[in-house]
């Protein structure tokens, strides 16, 4: 099979190298030809249309599938989520989506279920952490402590 291989983080402070390793290892112990790789540093929460190397993938696929180490390294945007897995639904017999960590089969409806409801716990993670943060913040700022970001700070995340 020849296959492309999808690799995302998030931080600058991850290594692509590795991730991008285990997945070609995986493709070799397979004899599974790599014909495209791609990799993204951004995060997972952006909307699906600002996710241009990902779009990329899914509106120029090489080989027969995508594979990627974790499911949720697709995405973490629930909106984007459906339209995923429209994609993959509607070119199946084209193009399969292989995730190391989880096995993967949307041409059922069991399948289709467990794809949901796996990116749907991804989708929530970072929800949950945001809410944290919040109350973090507003703890500290009951305390006295917080004085927000340093003036000219680049990173700016966007607030839910």
């Amino acid at each position: 099979m020849k296959v492309t291989l999808y690799a995302r983080i998030s931080t600058k402070d991850q290594s692509v190298d590795d991730k991008m390793q285990e997945l070609r290892k995986w493709a070799v112990q397979n004899d599974h030809r790599i014909v495209h790789e791609v990799w993204d540093v951004e995060s997972g929460t952006i909307e699906l249309k600002d996710r241009k190397k990902f779009l990329e993938i899914l509106n120029n696929p090489k080989g027969d599938a995508l594979v990627v180490n974790k499911l949720d390294r697709i995405t973490r945007n629930f909106d984007s989520v459906t339209l995923i897995e429209k994609y993959f639904r509607t070119n199946w017999n084209t193009f399969k989506l292989i995730a190391l960590d989880f096995p993967i089969n949307l041409e059922n409806a069991v399948g289709r279920l467990m794809f949901r409801n796996m990116l749907t716990l991804a989708c929530f993670e970072p929800e949950q952490m945001k809410e944290r943060q919040v109350m973090g913040i507003a703890r500290a700022k009951a305390n006295g402590c917080f004085k927000g970001r340093k003036k000219g700070s680049k990173n700016k995340s966007k607030a839910l």
